[in-house]
Order: structure tokens, then C-alpha cells, then sequence
């Protein structure tokens, strides 16, 4: 569920789907990248609340930012994220870098 349905994603879809099923599924992606944007540009809960998909894709995309769920990178640092089992990957959302360990999430790890 992460973000790799771009603008341009979208336009290059338009040649393997017609416009009419491509033009509504981009406006729902803009849509939802809306609630993100109003989310981090007022910091705080939206008085609505948001459907398990956006929040699935919000959790997404921030497990994306960890280094641990970079492509072909292999983390070998003491707060790496080390999941064995795909469900409890699943059920953390992918975001396993640094649990249990006290830090800053602001700060640099390295």
C-alpha cells in the first residue's frame, strides 16, 4: 500500500487502462494524499476520522521512510529491525527499526 501510484504512474497506466477507470482511482489517491498533507501541516488529529485504507497507506509509506525497508539494504546495526516471521512484520506495519530502544524519533540514527 505505498505510494507508487504517482502522477506520471497514473498517466502511464492510461495505456494499459482506459481513462475512465485510471482519472477516478488518481483522484482518490490525490484525495488521500490530501488528508496526509493536511495531517503534517496541521500536526495534529483531523476531527474526522480516516478509513482503514488511508491509515494502512499513511503507515505505509512511513515504514517505507525506515532504512530497515530500503531495496537492498541489509542493516546490521544493535537497533536494526530484525522480523523473522511475516505476520509480525505485518502486524507492526513494517516498522520495526529501534522498538524497545529509548531515543528521539527526530534524531539521526545511524
Amino acid at each position: 500500500l505505498t505510494s507508487t501510484m504517482n502522477e506520471a504512474n497514473f498517466e502511464l497506466a492510461q495505456g494499459l487502462v482506459s481513462r475512465r477507470y485510471v482519472k477516478p482511482a488518481s483522484d482518490a489517491r490525490k484525495r488521500r494524499d490530501g488528508l496526509v498533507t493536511t495531517l503534517l501541516s496541521q500536526r495534529r488529529m483531523p476531527r474526522e476520522g480516516w478509513d482503514d485504507t488511508s491509515i494502512r497507506m499513511l503507515l505505509a509509506d512511513l515504514a517505507a521512510m525506515d532504512s530497515n525497508n530500503f531495496l537492498d539494504n541489509v542493516g546490521v546495526g544493535e537497533r536494526e529491525g530484525r522480523v523473522f516471521n511475516s505476520l509480525v512484520r505485518e502486524r507492526h506495519f513494517g516498522m520495526t527499526h529501534g522498538v524497545g530502544v529509548a531515543v528521539q524519533l527526530k534524531n539521526f540514527q545511524r
